[in-house]
């Protein structure tokens, strides 16, 4: 065995030499200035950090390697053995020429395997760390004649592996560095400098296309600088984003001189457009989430796709009247995708050309990018040409219309659009009372004189403005002399020379006009204020809710309600009220006058319709407030009497949910009601998350329901039965109930409806109702009646004041033959306090007669033990909130049994609500509580499905 191992070392110490001697040699001699030693060095491939002294003997070096990129854990050696024959002591450089690679690290041994150099450096490590401040990885050799020295580098990278690895004679290597410092520096410069000229050039000229090439040239410049490690040198922190800052700037570029093509080529495809944007931002993210091999590849592949759409868009869309800048535009292109085609080949070929080839490559891209410029000043020239011929021809035309205009026999005049009156014709001299045209234009100072109204003048520049032209308006004109007439008047407004010029026609249509104002003004205003009626205000919010819709201007719309009017009307008569209205409307006019249209929309109602600009939320509240102010101010005198009036003012801004003007008008009313509810002589915004307005307008809607209910006889008659706890129901004894029919034919219980009906006074006809209907079916259904105990109805609060009701009611009980003990009319505790006077009245009228009465919900009021005494009822309803938890609440137990007892005491029966299970109904009967109402009982159901009280209805359900 240890002549085995031995053997084996033995080996090995012959195989060193024999390794040793198998590695190429370069011989340095007097001739020698740069080789490229890739061609003669052997590469490794190993693992990342391998150390020297384990790939030194590594049997498995060999000439040649792969472009491919390496595994993360890997690393690329290179190695090669020189030898000094020149004569003498030489400096020689080895140059690693990539910027962007992340680790190189450079060995030198001596003939003895000594270690005389060792540099870390790389695009990730400090600039510091490398022996010269280069853009490159440079380490010199300092050799003595004879000498031979072995050279090992690793290079560690997660891109292809794309590098120049050179040896040059340190003389070499400073000539051809300066000369190409030159060539870079001219190549920057030059680029600085296009950058500079348009970037100025825009300032001056406002031409963005000069901008965006700007930006095309700075972007330019500093990709440039970037790939040829400048820009890491100047900003040492920049290497380690070598890679990054490169495909960055390659997307700015692309982006720019998209941009640049755009604006110069015409007629460019949207979707071509978008094509080239999205390729750049494309790009621009690649540079943040790919590593550094794909990276390259879908740089290369994107701003080639780039580069080849631009080029091909400058070909197919060059100005086919003069496709001069464009030819010149697309040869620029065609030189930079040429050098962008050979680079990417040779790149991905594993082939980087030597450093003042790819300059001299570089300055035909510059070439390029100059022919660009070139083209883009050809093409603002064009532009200027152009811009300076449709002068021309404008002035020409212009001359000719004037030639024209002065024999004709309607009246013609040119201006300006502030007024300055600069040409007219004999026939405008003579329609507005003036001698000659030299007269005319002395003493006319502006246009403004013509019209009898200032806001025509403005109204018709504004619609000049918007449309360019205005045809056949009609128009009150003043003569010379002061007398007024109408004139129809067609202008256009054209643009020479920087100005906007006004050219019209004029004739005289007085005699039409009078013939027709009389009768258009009685049907668009409003015959004692003079300011538009509803009518027309309607026509005119309408046609501007269409404008909105359409164009999506702003439009507000003022809805105001007189406060104290009637006070005036009661006062002093009506006459008084219309000398009122008429003086106030004058004055809201002169306000809303040029600002909006103001109408009358009822007795003491106005609206304000307001669009465009004066239709902002700033300038709807001004005006609102300036009217609000204009009424604080008013004062009325009528027959030595002063008064002051207020105004409620409601405030709407359209959006796109409103679609008819009713709906608009609406909420405006809600919006004005609301202004009036919090205080008056005020303004209030409509808002739908404004609570008060979603109340009030979901009351109207129960109004409107409530209305046509009563109309067309939507309600509903239900009953529910009453049953007796200590005796034998010898008949009918029940309580009537009202249902509704919805907007979906849906039943609707009272407690939606009614609130809104007591709010806006509709109980007493809904009272009518119920009883005009009952009073008739019993009327109908003779054997019922007669079967009839007792049938409870309900009656509000606001009914029982109304002495039409009573009559009403007397009246009813006539027509339908009732028996008036046959009807218990049932009133609410808390209405009956409040309203205790007309209580006591509607009680004792019909006490006479034989009805009884019934306190309903007792014991939910103030002081209610003390207002029983005054109040002469039969019956007692014990509020249901008592008698729901009556078996498992003490409390409500007491109350029910102090109600029963001091009903009792009175002389009262009591009946308790809200009975839902027997058990209940067993206990209330212990208590000594004489009927139980509830679904325990009975449900309530339709009258004309009556059916009797029996054993079975009484169950709980």
């Amino acid at each position: 065995m240890k002549r085995l191992g031995f053997l084996i070392l033995l080996c090995n110490v012959l195989l060193i030499p024999l390794t040793a001697v198998a590695q190429q040699r370069l011989i340095l001699d007097a001739q020698f200035e740069y080789l490229d030693i890739k061609e003669n060095a052997e590469f490794l491939r190993t693992e990342k950090y391998a150390l020297l002294s384990e790939v030194q003997h590594r049997a498995d070096w060999h000439s040649g390697y792969s472009i491919e990129p390496l595994a993360a854990d890997q690393s690329l050696w290179g190695r090669i053995r020189v030898r000094n024959d020149v004569g003498g002591q030489e400096r020689f450089d080895l140059i690693i020429a990539n910027p962007s690679l992340d680790e190189v690290d450079i060995h030198v041994l001596d003939d003895k395997g000594r270690i005389r150099k060792a540099l870390m450096m790389g695009a990730k490590r400090p600039l510091s760390a490398r022996e010269l401040n280069h853009r490159h990885f440079v380490s010199r050799l300092d050799m003595y004649p004879g000498e031979q020295l072995d050279v090992y580098f690793r290079i560690a990278d997660s891109g292809p592996m794309v590098f120049s690895a050179e040896l040059w004679r340190d003389e070499s290597v400073i000539k051809t560095e300066q000369a190409n410092m030159a060539l870079i520096g001219m190549i920057g410069g030059a680029l600085a400098i296009l950058f500079c000229y348009y970037l100025i050039t825009y300032v001056l000229l406002r031409s963005p296309v000069r901008f965006w090439f700007s930006l095309a040239s700075l972007s330019f410049m500093l990709l440039f600088l970037n790939l040829e490690g400048i820009l890491a040198q100047l900003i040492p922190g920049l290497s380690k984003y070598i890679s990054v800052i490169s495909t960055a700037l390659a997307a700015l570029v692309l982006f720019n001189a998209a941009k640049v093509s755009h604006l110069m080529l015409r007629g460019v495809p949207l979707y071509w457009r978008y094509a080239s944007y999205v390729l750049s931002y494309l790009l621009f993210f690649s540079a943040l989430v790919l590593n550094d091999y794909w990276k390259l590849i879908v740089a290369i592949g994107l701003a080639g796709a780039t580069v080849a759409l631009q080029f091909m868009l400058a070909w197919l869309f060059s100005n086919r009247r003069d496709g001069r800048p464009n030819r010149i535009y697309a040869i620029g292109w065609s030189c930079i995708a040429l050098v962008a085609l050979v680079q990417a080949g040779l790149y991905l070929s594993g082939i980087i050309l030597d450093a003042d080839l790819s300059l001299y490559m570089m300055l035909l891209v510059l070439f390029g990018v100059l022919l660009i410029a070139l083209a883009l000043e050809a093409h603002e020239q064009m532009k200027t040409l152009h811009r300076q011929q449709r002068q021309s021809d404008t002035i020409n035309d212009l001359r000719r219309f004037y030639d024209l205009f002065r024999n004709s026999a309607e009246g013609l005049y040119t201006s300006t659009i502030d007024g300055r009156l600069i040409t007219t014709n004999p026939a405008m001299c003579s329609l507005f009372g003036y001698d000659d045209e030299k007269q005319m234009l002395r003493e006319c100072r502006t246009t403004a004189q013509f019209y009898a109204n200032q806001q025509d003048r403005l109204k018709l520049v504004e619609d000049l403005r918007e449309k360019g032209v205005v045809m056949g308006k009609e128009i009150r004109g003043v003569r010379r002399d002061g007398t007024e007439f109408w004139f129809s008047i067609s202008v256009q407004l054209r643009n020479e020379h920087n100005e906007d010029f006004l050219f019209g026609t004029i004739f005289d249509i007085t005699e039409r006009k009078e013939s027709n104002l009389s009768l258009e003004y009685m049907a668009t205003h409003d015959p004692l204020t003079g300011v538009n009626n509803r009518r027309e205000f309607e026509r005119s919010l309408k046609a501007a809710l269409e404008q909105a819709n359409l164009n999506g201007e702003e439009l507000t719309l003022l809805y105001m309600d007189l406060d104290q009017f009637k006070v005036v009307n009661d006062t002093c008569g009506h006459k008084a009220g219309d000398v009122l209205i008429k003086q106030l409307s004058k004055q809201l006019n002169d306000v809303v006058e040029g600002k909006g249209l103001l109408a009358r929309l009822g007795g003491d109602e106005f609206g304000v319709l307001l669009q465009g600009d004066q239709a902002s939320e700033d300038q709807a509240y001004l005006l609102a407030n300036k009217l609000l102010n204009v009424l604080q101010q008013f004062r009325f005198v009528w027959e030595n009497r002063i008064f002051t009036l207020g105004i409620s003012i409601g405030l709407v801004p359209y959006d796109k949910h409103i679609h008819s003007s009713e709906q608009l008008l609406s909420m405006a009313d809600s919006a004005c009601y609301m202004a009036k509810e919090e205080g008056r002589n005020q303004i209030h915004a409509y808002s739908k998350e404004d609570e008060k307005i979603q109340r009030y307008e979901t009351e109207l809607h129960w109004v409107s329901l409530i209305n046509q209910a009563l109309q067309h006889d939507r309600f509903e008659l239900f009953y529910q039965h009453y049953h007796p706890l200590h005796k034998l129901a010898g008949g009918h004894h029940y309580e009537i109930l009202l249902r509704m029919r919805g907007d979906n034919d849906e039943l609707v219980s009272p407690g939606f409806f009614l609130p809104a009906a007591e709010r806006y006074n509709l109980t007493a006809q809904i009272d009518k109702w119920v009883i005009e209907h009952y009073f008739k079916w019993l009327a109908e259904h003779p054997q019922h009646k007669q079967e009839l105990i007792k049938a409870n109805i309900n009656l509000s609060g606001h009914s029982l004041g109304d002495k039409e009701l009573r009559l009403f009611v007397l009246n009813a009980f006539e027509k339908y033959a009732i028996p008036y003990h046959k009807v218990c009319f049932e009133i609410t505790e808390s209405v009956a306090i409040i309203k205790m006077d007309e209580t006591l009245q509607f009680i004792k009228t019909f006490h006479q007669l034989g009805c009884q009465f019934a306190l309903d919900d007792f014991g939910s009021g103030f002081s209610s033990y003390g207002y029983l005494k005054s109040l002469p009822v039969d019956f007692v309803k014990i509020d249901g909130s008592f008698v729901k938890d009556l078996l498992v609440d003490p409390v409500d137990m007491a109350m029910v049994r102090s109600i029963k007892e001091v009903a009792k005491a009175m002389g009262m029966q009591t009946v308790a609500e809200f009975v839902e299970s027997k058990e209940i109904m067993i206990e209330l009967g212990k208590i000594g509580v004489d009927y139980a109402q509830g679904y325990g009982v009975a449900k309530p159901a339709d009258i004309n499905a009556f059916s009797p009280l029996t054993i079975s209805s009484t169950k709980t359900d």
